[in-house]
């Protein structure tokens, strides 16, 4: 893998040539950047489609395996985040100095072949370092895919770029419980499945390598799309040492809005990653429902307010940067904090599966635009040479605190708070949406005036992108 100088589409094309940067080259096509960002979200599925399809198997794997729910919150939380943190912050190096689509199919590979490893794991610890490989390839995605969006749209138009592209993870979760409740009650009915080449196997290690190894081949999409000239750079490629002294040093000079933006959406991330985690199991215990009806409801429900939630919030969100506004993704969502946690208190204690779901789905509605609000205002705050080490660095922080911490804190919060209890789970949740949610608000409303100031900056000392 070389340095690349840049490259852009010829006459509408895929093929590529050398050129200087330019920060007034146009803008692809729409149809081109348009169609990078469904490839970009299309490989997003499939990210989080491998990432959350443990979270059906939760108690096959414990039964056969004898995993505690520490133990799995554990194996669905720090086991991803650690690596994904850790090899983050290396990928967002390479996406600032080499090419973004060859990081992207080996990230696309190396997490497929270790979802697929989790289909020949025998104990915990096994399960423990393939989880460690999904997090380890899926750390390329997004320093190299939110950089490329970034350079296919205007300022004006980036939220709701950002909210398609992230539309990828809501498909992901939605589909992973419904075609994956689907399947797994299809071969729930026998404990062994032969696989050709490896023998036989349990019937949740078979999911595995049913929804790994496919995407081997779908990461040669990549390849159909461009990758766009950087606009916006300010500096030529750097040393992996200058490169993150100088954005920490570019995050000093606007350390308020960075620890707002940082804690404020990083522990809100704890939210959405630790119910994530735990929705089919609540479903399932407290409300007595099989994989299939669990999968096809709760599918549905996270793609639908997924959808309705990022695109209302993309569209909301660049309308008031349009009228002058600079603070619209972090007032967005922290309004959207506030208004939703009573509402994520009240579903989780329902005693009604149906009310639990459509209160699920109304909160939802209001944080699932949590990646596209936070990438957003970094891309447009951070120059052109520091964007892809910029989303790494909040990204393994953010996994750290909301994938390591959000699954552990739910289930700790059930286990010795209400002891035991079919609905405690349900219960942890409430207790985690009801403390962290005000306190993220609080930090988002805070960091408004840094962030009006640090978008000030940005607009007089980048070159026009």
């Amino acid at each position: 893998m070389r340095p690349e100088s840049q490259s852009f589409p010829v006459s509408g094309g895929t093929s590529e040539i050398a050129l200087i940067e330019s920060h007034d080259a146009a803008y692809p096509a729409r149809t081109v950047a348009w169609y990078a960002t469904f490839v970009l979200a299309m490989l997003y599925w499939l990210s989080v489609l491998d990432r959350f399809i443990v979270s059906l198997l939760v108690d096959p794997i414990k039964r056969d395996l004898g995993l505690t729910d520490i133990q799995f919150g554990m194996l669905h939380g720090i086991g991803f985040a650690l690596t994904y943190a850790v090899l983050g912050l290396i990928c967002g190096a390479l996406a600032d100095r080499y090419s973004r689509r060859w990081l992207i199919f080996a990230g696309v590979s190396v997490w497929s072949l270790a979802t697929a490893a989790l289909g020949v794991a025998q104990n915990f610890w096994q399960l423990l370092v393939a989880r460690l490989g999904v997090g380890a390839g899926e750390a390329a995605l997004n320093p190299c895919a939110t950089s490329m969006i970034t350079d296919l749209f205007p300022r004006e138009r980036l939220t709701l770029a950002m909210a398609v592209y992230t539309l990828g993870a809501t498909l992901g979760g939605g589909t992973a419980f419904m075609f994956g409740g689907a399947l797994i009650d299809m071969i729930s009915h026998v404990e062994f499945i032969s696989v050709p080449l490896i023998g036989d196997v349990r019937s949740w290690q078979a999911v595995f390598l049913m929804v790994g190894l496919p995407g081997l081949v779908l990461a040669l999409m990549v390849f159909t799309m461009p990758d766009p000239v950087r606009r916006g750079r300010r500096a030529a490629n750097q040393s992996w040492r200058e490169t993150y002294a100088g954005l920490l040093k570019f995050m000093n000079a606007r350390r308020r809005f960075f620890i707002c933006h940082y804690l404020g959406f990083g522990l809100a991330s704890a939210i959405i990653a630790g119910c994530s985690t735990w929705y089919p199991a609540h479903l399932g215990r407290a409300f007595g429902w099989g994989a299939a009806q669990i999968g096809m409801s709760l599918g549905l429900t996270m793609i639908v307010a997924g959808f309705v939630g990022k695109i209302i919030c993309g569209r909301a969100v660049d309308a008031m940067y349009q009228r002058g506004m600079r603070d619209g993704q972090l007032r967005w969502y922290a309004g959207a904090l506030l208004v939703g946690t009573p509402i994520g208190i009240f579903a989780t204690s329902s005693s009604n599966p149906y009310i639990f779901l459509t209160g699920i789905g109304v909160f939802l509605i209001l944080i699932a635009p949590l990646p596209a609000c936070a990438n957003a205002a970094l891309n447009l705050v951070t120059p052109n040479e520091m964007r892809g080490t910029g989303i790494a660095l909040f990204s393994a922080s953010g996994n750290l605190i909301g994938a390591g911490t959000g699954p552990v804190l739910i289930a700790g919060a059930a286990q010795y708070f209400f002891d035991g209890a079919n609905t405690a789970i349900g219960s942890g949740m409430g207790v985690v949406i009801g403390v962290i949610g005000p306190i993220c608000a609080v930090l988002l409303l805070i960091g408004l005036p840094a962030m009006r100031a640090a978008m000030a900056d940005a607009e007089r000392t980048q070159p026009a992108t």
